[in-house]
């Protein structure tokens, strides 16, 4: 199951990019879930069509994406402040937006203003 925590972990453990696409679990993408999302590469962008085409993930160049990660019923696209999960048994595409929480100058700021 896709708690909070288990997102987190995600975002930490792929903080940077690889030094290539090449490095990425590509073939996971042409597996499962690659009938339901209809996936292919275009030049040097990640095209998903079972997202909107007016959404930012629709198309995705492959040297923003952090890791391609498997789970029990998703694959997740993990991006820098987001990751895209493919539902692998149907059309169904969930979008997680990292959200940060205030910075220390905030923080100060907001302790001083009390």
């Amino acid at each position: 199951m896709l708690t909070k925590q288990v997102i987190e972990n995600i975002y930490k453990k792929f903080r940077k990019r690889p030094a290539t696409p090449d490095e990425l679990n590509i073939a996971l993408l042409f597996g499962e879930v690659f009938d339901n999302h209809d996936i292919y590469i275009d030049e040097n962008n990640l095209v998903i069509n079972s997202v909107d085409e007016s959404s930012p993930f629709h198309s995705i160049p492959l040297d923003r994406i952090h890791q391609i990660v498997d789970f029990e019923t998703v694959v997740a696209i993990v991006l820098h402040s987001s990751i895209i999960f493919l539902n692998k048994h149907d059309g169904g595409v969930n979008v997680h937006v990292k959200t940060d929480g205030p910075s220390l100058l905030d923080r100060i700021h907001i302790g001083l203003s009390r």
